[in-house]
């Protein structure tokens, strides 16, 4: 057997195995398979070039299971009160069963539940960047380009459960309410989905595996399933090849160059 297939065999094996290793710790962490998900829209993007630190379409986001959604997810409206954030605005980033059986990945602004008719949404406590009312919900100054959310109440009496946003939606909506000077972008709105009961609650998003998610995006392509190819960011396709170069061909090049020197 010569050296050069022994290298090739050996590195190829101990790839396989850091992979197999790598999963079995994320699923081990998370609690759920997978353990992860490929972003395929711009939903919950902040820029049309990508960025770090944001969920971008093509990146794969981890996964977490948790016990009980209304006590550890926590919300936008609890984050901005704590100072908590993740992926570049406050509170955490869920995976949901919307009621068609699709997943969507958007950012939970707040609980909702109800009290004899009356809204009430946790972590509200009469702080000046939110307003609550019987029919609507305003929080100011709370999207990436500095928008107020208009959360319109009306046809969610009694339903409780998570309110729900993409970041990038409520930074592009065209539904505007002129008397409030806010827009309209929660899911529960836009698409006439229900509050997001803690039983739907997927998972919730932690880190990013930048770009490698566009390799089984553009398979899915091929065979049509994946409608969104026109929303990968800026410059993630150039990132994506130079990442492959580097893991794939730059050590081969690196070894087979030491190699003729050493000659």
């Amino acid at each position: 057997m010569s050296s050069k297939y022994r290298i090739s065999r050996y590195s190829t094996l101990i790839l396989v195995i850091a992979i197999v290793a790598i999963i079995a710790s994320l699923t081990a962490y998370g609690g759920i398979w997978p353990p992860a998900s490929v972003v395929e829209s711009e939903s919950m993007q902040h820029s049309n070039r990508w960025e770090f630190g944001v969920i971008n379409t093509g990146d794969i986001v981890l996964l977490k299971k948790v016990p009980d959604p209304v006590k550890n997810v926590i919300t936008y409206v609890v984050g901005r009160d704590i100072g908590y954030k993740t992926y570049g605005e406050y509170g955490d980033v869920i995976l949901y069963t919307a009621p068609n059986g699709e997943v969507i990945i958007h950012r939970a602004m707040f609980y909702l539940s109800w009290d004899n008719g009356t809204p009430v949404v946790y972590g509200y406590h009469n702080q000046s960047w939110i307003k609550v009312t019987k029919s609507y919900v305003i929080i100011y100054d709370c999207s990436y380009n500095g928008r107020n959310l208009y959360v319109n109440l009306k046809g969610l009496q009694g339903e409780d459960g998570f309110i729900t946003v993409g970041d990038h939606n409520l930074a592009t909506s065209t539904l505007f309410v002129a008397k409030y000077d806010a827009y309209i972008a929660a899911d529960q709105n836009i698409f006439g989905y229900p509050p997001v009961k803690p039983q739907n609650v997927v998972a919730v998003a932690y880190g990013q595996i930048p770009w490698l998610g566009l390799i089984k995006l553009n398979i899915m392509r091929l065979y049509g399933e994946w409608p969104y190819y026109s929303e990968v960011p800026e410059y993630a396709y150039d990132y994506l090849f130079i990442t492959l170069f580097v893991i794939f061909v730059l050590p081969y090049i690196s070894y087979y160059a030491y190699k003729k020197l050493k000659k």
